[in-house]
């Protein structure tokens, strides 16, 4: 079932690379409209760099990125404050590096660990481990670049493609 995520998955790293390649790192918390709080660049990379590497521990391996939590996790909101973020360079590694490690593990993770319940607080959407691991991979992904897409536009950023 994964290998019809993997094209997805891999085109989303690129996508996001394009996405904020041409974003100063002293824009990457800028907030373009007025009275509005968009996901913008800076936290959009922490948090899919979170949620990749978060979603190891489903399928038994150990995240390495659990300090960004505070910053990235399911809950936070982005604040327009550069300072509280890591380095545009430093967002973009983490991502990467989370990006390759949840490959790996999910190109070798068996169909027995795929099919256990998913936690709880996330079966009502994803009954499996394996659902949860194709909506990380793909619709979660897809989701927040989408978002990153329109707060580029936003700032006036012409489209990557």
């Amino acid at each position: 079932m994964l290998d019809l995520i993997f094209p997805t998955f891999n085109f989303a790293i690129t996508y996001a690379q394009k996405l904020v390649a041409d974003v100063p790192d002293e824009q990457m918390c800028a907030q373009p409209v007025p009275g509005r709080v968009m996901n913008h660049a800076a936290w959009t990379m922490g948090h899919l760099a979170w949620a990749n590497d978060n979603g190891l521990s489903f399928i038994g391996h150990k995240p390495q990125l659990g300090h960004l939590k505070e910053l990235f996790g399911m809950t936070t909101k982005p604040a327009n404050d550069r300072s509280l973020y890591p380095s545009k360079d430093e967002l973009l590694a983490a991502l990467s590096d989370a990006h390759q490690r949840l490959a790996a593990a999910a190109q070798n993770v068996s169909s027995d660990v795929l099919g256990q319940p998913a936690p709880e607080r996330m079966r009502h959407r994803f009954p499996t481990v394996g659902t949860l691991l194709a909506g990380l991979m793909s619709s979660h992904y897809s989701n927040h670049l989408g978002q990153l897409s329109a707060w580029r536009r936003a700032m006036g950023y012409p489209s990557v493609f």
